[in-house]
């Protein structure tokens, strides 16, 4: 599985859109590879909004 399809089922998860192929994809992947991959993408994508959300406020607040 490549980095882009993780991102893609990550941020899929966000927004809670996914169907049930590519869910059944990603669950074969966490049982051959474990969840360490979805969790380490999951919180580079959480801190990267929590920064462009930081930026956007004190852009507005200034």
């Amino acid at each position: 599985m490549k980095i882009f399809r993780i991102i893609q089922s990550v941020l899929a998860a966000f927004f809670g859109v996914q169907n049930n192929n590519k869910f059944k994809q990603d669950d074969k992947f966490i049982e051959k590879n474990g969840v360490k991959y979805f969790l380490i993408v999951g919180f580079i994508l959480v801190l990267l909004l929590l920064s462009l959300l930081s930026l956007f406020v004190s852009f507005i607040v200034d």
